[in-house]
């Protein structure tokens, strides 16, 4: 199975409580650094759950993603926002926006350095002059920590396990969701070190503004597990 194709359904309940928390954040950066925010591009949308919200703050915003199902979920649950299905390294929309968001470590999927470049780049010419892009990404020290076992879930009474892999040398975390009778998906996400993460942004073009280490924009240290990353497209 794909990623998502059976999860997607359960995406809500089981992992749309921080979307909140992210529009919250996003608020935050714009008051912070002062910011002329109109038109949004969520990239990775999921269900289209911080898409929503963002809307309803009267941003004008768009959202795509990989995965149709969610895509599928997303316009069946909203309205008012230009959902299409598209993959975050290759994607062509024919505008540009004044902030993208790549939320809940969707970058941590990209497991090759040419992906991650690639997609920094195509953000990089769907941003406006001075256009902010807003993401996260999880460490490796939140998939040394916290990434092995099993977790049995249980949503709308059905049950299924997450099953957490990590490799230290690759730097490779798996996941495998087994809903039974043979329905499995499996998610594979690589960590990123600030290094590394700071590297790709330089050579894409981008000024890095700020990280923090939390909602609550705490200032990241070396045992935070996800990093928030606030930078802006350089003048072309």
């Amino acid at each position: 199975m794909k990623p998502y194709e059976k999860l997607a359904k359960f995406y809500k309940k089981g992992w749309g409580k921080d979307s909140i928390k992210y529009c919250d954040l996003i608020y935050n950066v714009i008051n912070i650094y002062n910011l002329n925010i109109n038109s949004v591009l969520d990239v990775a949308c999921g269900t289209g759950l911080l898409a929503s919200k963002l809307y309803n703050e009267n941003f004008e915003v768009s959202g795509i993603d990989i995965s149709e199902d969610m895509i599928n979920i997303a316009k069946e649950t909203t309205t008012g926002i230009e959902f299409a299905v598209a993959d975050m390294v290759n994607f062509t929309l024919n505008k540009k926006f004044q902030l993208i968001t790549c939320a809940f470590d969707a970058l941590n999927y990209l497991v090759t350095d040419s992906d991650m470049k690639r997609t920094l780049k195509n953000i990089f010419l769907h941003l406006e002059d001075n256009g902010i892009f807003i993401f996260d990404i999880n460490t490796p020290v939140l998939y040394e920590e916290r990434h092995f076992g099993i977790i049995d879930r249980n949503f709308d009474n059905i049950e299924f396990k997450q099953i957490l892999e990590y490799d230290k040398v690759s730097k490779i975390g798996k996941t495998v969701f087994d809903f039974g009778d043979n329905q499995c998906e499996t998610h594979i996400q690589r960590a990123y070190t600030v290094e590394e993460m700071d590297a790709f942004l330089l050579i894409s073009g981008f000024e890095i503004m700020n990280r923090y280490k939390d909602f609550r924009l705490s200032p990241i240290d070396d045992k935070a597990y996800k990093i928030f990353y606030v930078v802006k497209r350089i003048n072309s």
